[in-house]
């Protein structure tokens, strides 16, 4: 090769270095952060909105995921993204609730039967409804993915009938809602970081906690927690928020991106939960965990318990609530 060539040679390798780095630095990257683990459901959905954001956007725009609290708990990140020191969020719905009270119809129980049900509201106006506040705060909602139906995980004491929950040191989420439904039941509600569950469990801080079934095996649970109770209660949304500065800062068509990205992929991840909570439930069974379906009896009762929680958030003078109830409703009418 004399001289000529060699600078023809090292020219063209200099160019291609260039674009390529030129094509590294158009690429747009936002941060995921989220409290939970794989196998959780919401890890499935973080996974699923990336690879439609990568597919949409032909790679110029990529969700870096940053699991298991890497980026902090839950309260961390909901004013991670409020402030701007996180990107974004996927977590617990409930976990807005100071801020958009409206979000509680999500999880007022026994409203929503089936998984079906839940994959067609989520993506209705109705749904939208609930969140659209939140830009008052700094954040932007996206969508409402699901984490699972809600069920109770005893430590030692199968539950039997309502007597069997009274006094029952039972964690929930430190949501008001939440406490007023098992206050109802008859438990001792005790409110605790999500992190903190198991060591709660195994030092007998609690006795019990509400929860679905993939938390209990991506937290390991089942090493201590023995007994669940297949109530049912309540689903488990979870809703996907963006720093608003942020989102303001990417342009028009990245942000309909984002939106179709999270739009497109709510029913496909609702939907494949139903198959992959009974495949969890298969195999907690075979390491050693008993499940008890309640008898129409105790269910009766449960619903009676709660009856007056519903009523009293479901007549609560807002819109928003009101509008998503009676979407509810109107697909159990059907």
């Amino acid at each position: 090769m004399n001289r000529f060539t060699q600078s023809v040679a090292a020219f063209a390798f200099g160019a291609m270095a260039l674009v390529c780095v030129a094509q590294a630095a158009d690429v747009t990257t936002i941060k995921l952060g989220l409290s939970s683990s794989k196998p959780h459901p919401f890890n499935d959905a973080g996974d699923r909105f990336a690879a439609a954001v990568d597919k949409l956007s032909n790679g110029q725009m990529k969700v870096q995921i940053f699991p298991s609290r890497q980026l902090g708990d839950d309260k961390a990140l909901t004013e991670g993204v409020r402030f701007g020191t996180v990107d974004m969020t996927l977590m617990a719905a409930s976990a807005w609730a100071s801020l958009i009270p409206a979000i509680d119809a999500l999880q007022l129980p026994f409203l929503i039967n089936t998984y079906k049900d839940l994959a067609e509201l989520a993506v209705t106006p109705e749904a939208a409804g609930l969140y659209k506040n939140l830009g008052e705060n700094g954040v932007v909602g996206l969508a409402i993915y699901e984490g699972g139906q809600r069920q109770f995980l005893t430590v030692d004491r199968v539950i039997k009938t309502m007597d069997d929950f009274k006094g029952l040191k039972t964690r929930v989420a430190p949501v008001r809602l939440h406490l007023d439904v098992f206050r109802a039941i008859g438990v001792n509600p005790t409110p605790m970081a999500y992190g903190e569950v198991y060591t709660g469990l195994e030092t007998k801080t609690i006795d019990a906690v509400e929860i679905n079934i993939s938390s209990i095996v991506a937290e390991k649970y089942n090493e201590i927690a023995k007994h669940v109770l297949l109530t049912h209660h309540y689903f488990f949304q979870g809703l996907l928020t963006i720093n608003k500065a942020r989102f303001d800062k990417l342009t028009p068509d990245q942000q309909k991106i984002l939106r179709q990205a999270a739009t497109e992929t709510v029913k496909p991840q609702i939907m494949a939960l139903d198959a992959y909570d009974a495949s969890m439930i298969d195999s907690l069974k075979k390491q050693g965990v008993s499940f008890t379906t309640p008898t129409p009896e105790l269910l009766a009762n449960l619903r009676a318990a709660v009856k007056p929680i519903y009523a009293a958030y479901a007549a609560k003078n807002d819109p928003a609530i009101d509008a998503f109830v009676k979407a509810a409703e109107r697909l159990h009418s059907k």
